[in-house]
C-alpha cells in the first residue's frame, strides 16, 4: 500500500486514503482475503458503505460491503457485509446482523482478527451458527462446503497464519480444550487429516468439508475416520500413538473445517504451511520445565549469523518444537533456489527434500515436544526422520534406538558443522551431582591466582541444566563448527559464572553476543538473556558483532508494544535483523562491533562496550583515571559489607543495621529500630575492617539504588553494613593525584560518573547489579591540585555540618527520651 501521510494508507480494493489503526489493519487483512481467497473483484467491495437504518441524521456506515454486481443499491445489490473490529473487541455481531436486516446482504461475516462468525439470511431471519464460511465469487449460500478437491486452491502466507491464530485463539476460549498446549496436538491431528484426505481418492468430493446446516457429528465423525488412516500410514513414526484420538468436542471440529475447507494445504507452498503453523508450536511446556518457545525474531537472527549451507549438518539438542531446525531448512531453501547448481531443475524438489532428511538433527526429552518437532518438520518439509526421543545430557551409553543412531558414534558423540539451540534454563530444575559428574562443567571450578588458571575441583554439584548444555554442545560440534545458543544474561557477566566464560572463550572464537530484549520469553518467564555465537577452536576474529535491541514486539505480559505515539510494532529484533547485513556501518541503531583487542572476556555484555563508546569526552582541565587503577596503585582499598544478621534479632540492640535504602544524601541513615544485640554485632564482624571516618560506602547491589554514595561519619564506626555496600577507602594521602576523601565522595556522585552506571549494571537472573564492574568506573580527575583543594574543603565542610546535626540529635534523643523515626 502507497503512503501520502505516515498516519494514512491507500484502503486495498478502493485506493482511498484511511487512517491507520489497529481496526484498520483487520479490515485490510480481511479484504485482501476476499479478493485472494474467495475471488471477489476489487470493484465488488467498498468500505464505509451507508446502510439504510433508522431515522438518525448521519446514516450507519459498514466497514465492507461485497456487491452482486455494478448496482450500488444497499437494498438489492448488497450479498454479504463484513463488520471489522480491532484486536481484543467482541462487540459488533447484532450491529452486523441489524445492517443485513436493512439490506438484500445474503451473508455477513465479523472478526477482529483472533474471532470469527459467520450468519446469513434466511427468509427474514439472520441466523448464527448456520454457515462455517462463507460463498466464494459467484456461490449461492448451498454452495458453501460442496467442494471438488481440483477446486481447493493454495493459502495465501498471511491468510493462513490469520487462520491459525484465530483456531487457536477461538478454541481456547470456547471449545473443550482449557489447555492452550494440548491445542497444538490436536491441530496435528486434524491437519493430518487434511492432508490425508487431500492426498487420497482424488476423484471423490473431499470428506474434510462442512455443508451449509450440517450437523456438527456427521462433520467430526469424518474427520475422526481420516485420522484412523492417518494412524495407520504413520504407524512407527512416533508423531502419534496407535490409541491416539481427536478429542476435540465435534463443534470444534466443525468449525475449524469449516476454516480451512476451501484451501489446499497440499498446493501452499512448505514454507508457507510451516510458517503458519508456529502458532500453535508457541505454547507447548510454558514454564513448567525451563522450556519456552524460543521468539522467530531470535531464532533468525541466530539462524542469519550461523548461515548453514546445504552441505553442512545441522543440529539442536533442546529442539522443542523445531523453531531452530525448521528456519534452518528454509534458510537452506533459500540459498538452494538462488544457486545454478540446483536453480529451475527438476530435481529442486528432490533436492530440498533430501537435504532436509539428511542434515537436520533434533533432540528433546520431552515425548510430547518431539511429536510436535516431527510433525512441524513434516508440514514444513519432511525433515522429521532425524528428530528423536532423548536426553542431551545423558552420556552415550545411555543413548537407544533411533538416538543412538543419529547421535553417537563408537564411544563419542557425533559431530556437527552447527549447533542452535535454546537450552532449558530454568531455576527450578537442576541436574543431579551424580549426573554432572559426567561434565567438566559439573564440578566447583577455583581461580588459582598465582598461575593465573581455573583448576576444577574434585566434587561435583547439582546444576543449572544450561551450565552442562554448554559443555555438551561443544562435545558435538565439529573444530570450526559454530555453536548459536541463548544463555540466561548472568552467564555473560556474573562473578559466579566467570568460568563458565573461561571455559566456553578458550580456544574458540567469538562471533557475536545479542543483548535480547527483556520481554523476550515474558510472562512466561522472567529470565533477561543473551544470543552467544562462537566458533569452536578458531583463533579469534578481529572483531567482534554485538547488538542492542530494547523491544521485540511484546510486553511483560505478552500483549502487542507500539512504538510511542504510533500503531507500528516495536519490534528491534526485525531491525537487527536487516542490520546484519552491513554490521560495520555506522548508521546501525543496534548493531556495531569491537576491537577483539579491546574485549575484556569477564564482561561479555554489548551494552557495557556501546557505554564505553559513547562516553562524553572528559572536560579540559581533567584526566581519565578508572577505580581499578587507584585500586592498583594503593590510592584506595574497597571491601564488601559484613552481612545481614538473622531477621529476629533486628530491633533488639542499639549497634546500627545499615542497609542499601539507609544510604541517603551521603549519610548513613540509624534506623533506631533496626539496631542489633552486640554479641550478633561481634559474631557478624568477625575479622572484617569497620568503618573509619571519612570511609565512602558504595551500593554495589540493589533494584534501583545502585551507585548511591554516603561517607562515614565519627559514630559510624561501630556500624554493621549489609553486604550489598561496598566499603572505599583513600589510604595513601597525599598521592599522585590528590585525592582525599571528600573529593573521591564529589567525584562519584558527579554527573560525568553517575552516568556511567547504566552501561555496568546488567540482570543477575532477576535483579539489577554492577558486579565487579564498579571497578571499570572512570573517574574525570582534575589536573588542577587547588581545584581537588578546593572541592576537597567544600565537601568537608558540608560533612562537618552534617556530622554536627547528627550530634545534635543524638543529645535531642537522650534529653527527651527514645526517638523511634
Amino acid at each position: 500500500m502507497s503512503t501520502t501521510n505516515s498516519k494514512y494508507i491507500e484502503d486495498f480494493a478502493t485506493g482511498k486514503q484511511v487512517l491507520k489503526t489497529p481496526e484498520e489493519e483487520v479490515r485490510q487483512e480481511y479484504e485482501r482475503i476476499l479478493v485472494e481467497s474467495y475471488g471477489y473483484y476489487k470493484t465488488d467491495l467498498d468500505i464505509e458503505a451507508s446502510i439504510p437504518r433508522g431515522t438518525g441524521y448521519y446514516p450507519d456506515k459498514a466497514d465492507i460491503v461485497v456487491y452482486s454486481g455494478e448496482g450500488r443499491d444497499p437494498t438489492k445489490d448488497i450479498i454479504g457485509i463484513v463488520e471489522a473490529k480491532r484486536p481484543e473487541r467482541t462487540d459488533g455481531i447484532a450491529q452486523l446482523k441489524s445492517y443485513m436486516t436493512a439490506t438484500s446482504a445474503i451473508w455477513g461475516v465479523w472478526t477482529n482478527r483472533t474471532d470469527i462468525a459467520y450468519v446469513c439470511r434466511q427468509g427474514t431471519k439472520v441466523l448464527e451458527d448456520h454457515i462455517r464460511n462463507i460463498p466464494v465469487r459467484g456461490q449461492s449460500l448451498e454452495d458453501i462446503g460442496r467442494l471438488t478437491k481440483d477446486s481447493l486452491k493454495p493459502f495465501g502466507r498471511s491468510e493462513l497464519k490469520v487462520i491459525f491464530r484465530r483456531i487457536l485463539f477461538t478454541l481456547y476460549g470456547n471449545g473443550s480444550i482449557s489447555r492452550r498446549d494440548r491445542l497444538g496436538g490436536e491441530m496435528i491431528k486434524i491437519i493430518f487429516s487434511k492432508l490425508q484426505d487431500e492426498k487420497t481418492y482424488l476423484d471423490r468430493p473431499p470428506e474434510f468439508r462442512a455443508e451449509v446446516g450440517e450437523a456438527p457429528r456427521k462433520i467430526a465423525n469424518r474427520v475422526k475416520k481420516l485420522f484412523r488412516d492417518v494412524l495407520d500410514e504413520l504407524k512407527g513414526d512416533d508423531i502419534f500413538k496407535q490409541q491416539d484420538k481427536i478429542v476435540l468436542d465435534d463443534p470444534s471440529i466443525a468449525w475449524v473445517v469449516g476454516q480451512l475447507e476451501r484451501g489446499s494445504l497440499l498446493k501452499t507452498d512448505t514454507d508457507v504451511v510451516g510458517d503458519a503453523f508456529e502458532v500453535f508450536s508457541e505454547p507447548q511446556f510454558v514454564g513448567e520445565k525451563g522450556e519456552f518457545f524460543t521468539p522467530r525474531g531470535v531464532v533468525h537472527i541466530a539462524v542469519k549469523l550461523a548461515d548453514p549451507n546445504p552441505n553442512q549438518i545441522i543440529c539442536d539438542p533442546a529442539c522443542g518444537s523445531g523453531g531452530f531446525l525448521v528456519t534452518v531448512m528454509r534458510h537452506i531453501w533459500g540459498k538452494m533456489e538462488k544457486d545454478p547448481k540446483w536453480r529451475g531443475t527438476p530435481e529442486l524438489k528432490e533436492s530440498k527434500r533430501r537435504m532436509a532428511e539428511q542434515s537436520l538433527f533434533g533432540i528433546d526429552k520431552e515425548i510430547d515436544l518431539v511429536r510436535i518437532a516431527k510433525a512441524h518438520m513434516a508440514i514444513a518439509g519432511d525433515g522429521r526422520s532425524n528428530i528423536c526421543h532423548q536426553n542431551s545430557l545423558h552420556t552415550t551409553s545411555q543413548f537407544k534406538g533411533d538416538a543412538l543412531k543419529h547421535f553417537v558414534s563408537g564411544d563419542d558423540f557425533e559431530q556437527f558443522d552447527i549447533i542452535l539451540t535454546n537450552p532449558p534454563f530454568s531455576t527450578k530444575t537442576k541436574i543431579s551431582a551424580r549426573d554432572a559428574a559426567n561434565f567438566e562443567l559439573g564440578y566447583t571450578w577455583k581461580l588459582n591466582e598465582q598461575l593465573g588458571k581455573w583448576i576444577k575441583g574434585n566434587k561435583p554439584g547439582n546444576r543449572d541444566p544450561y551450565v552442562l548444555f554448554i559443555e555438551r554442545c561443544l562435545d558435538m560440534l565439529k573444530v570450526g563448527g559454530t555453536l548459536c545458543i541463548v544463555l540466561p544474561e548472568t552467564v555473560f557477566h556474573g562473578p559466579s559464572k566467570e568460568h563458565l566464560r573461561h571455559f566456553f572463550l578458550h580456544e574458540n572464537n567469538l562471533i557475536a553476543v545479542i543483548d535480547l530484549p527483556h520481554n523476550t520469553f515474558r510472562p512466561y518467564c522472567n529470565a533477561k538473556t543473551c544470543l552467544l555465537v562462537l566458533q569452536k577452536g578458531v583463533p579469534q576474529q578481529e572483531r567482534i558483532i554485538m547488538a542492542i535491541p530494547e523491544e521485540m514486539g511484546h510486553d511483560h505480559n505478552g500483549k502487542p508494544l507500539y512504538r510511542y505515539g504510533t500503531d507500528e510494532l516495536w519490534d528491534d529484533l526485525a531491525e537487527v535483523l536487516e542490520e546484519l547485513d552491513s554490521p560495520e556501518d555506522q548508521e546501525n541503531k543496534h548493531i556495531f562491533s569491537v576491537p577483539s583487542s579491546e574485549f575484556d572476556p569477564d564482561i561479555l555484555m554489548p551494552k557495557f562496550y556501546r557505554g564505553i563508546q559513547e562516553l562524553p569526552d572528559i572536560p579540559k582541565g581533567r584526566v581519565s583515571v578508572s577505580l581499578e587503577e587507584l585500586l592498583d596503585d594503593g590510592i584506595i582499598e574497597a571491601w564488601d559489607g559484613h552481612g545481614s544478621p538473622p531477621a529476629y534479632e533486628k530491633s533488639r540492640g542499639e549497634i546500627p543495621y545499615i542497609r542499601v535504602s539507609d544510604i541517603v544524601n551521603w549519610e548513613m541513615y540509624r534506623n533506631p529500630v533496626s539496631g542489633i544485640p552486640e554479641d550478633v554485632y561481634l559474631k557478624k564482624l568477625g575479622k572484617k575492617q569497620t568503618p573509619k571516618e571519612g570511609d565512602v560506602i558504595f551500593v554495589r547491589r540493589g533494584s534501583y539504588r545502585i551507585g548511591t554514595v554516603a561517607m562515614a561519619s565519627p559514630r559510624d564506626e561501630r556500624v554493621l553494613l549489609t553486604t550489598e555496600l561496598l566499603t572505599l577507602r583513600v589510604t595513601n594521602m597525599p598521592n599522585k593525584y590528590g585525592i582525599t576523601p571528600f573529593y573521591l565522595l564529589f567525584l562519584l556522585s558527579s554527573e560525568l560518573v553517575q552516568n556511567q552506571l547504566d552501561h555496568c549494571i546488567f540482570v543477575d537472573t532477576t535483579l539489577p547489579n554492577i558486579g565487579k564492574r564498579w571497578k571499570k568506573l572512570i573517574l574525570p580527575i582534575h589536573t588542577d591540585l587547588q581545584e581537588i583543594e578546593r572541592i576537597s574543603k567544600q565537601v568537608k565542610d558540608v560533612m562537618r555540618h552534617k556530622w554536627a546535626a547528627q550530634e545534635q540529635t543524638d543529645i535531642l534523643r537522650d534529653q527527651v527520651g527514645k526517638i523511634v523515626t
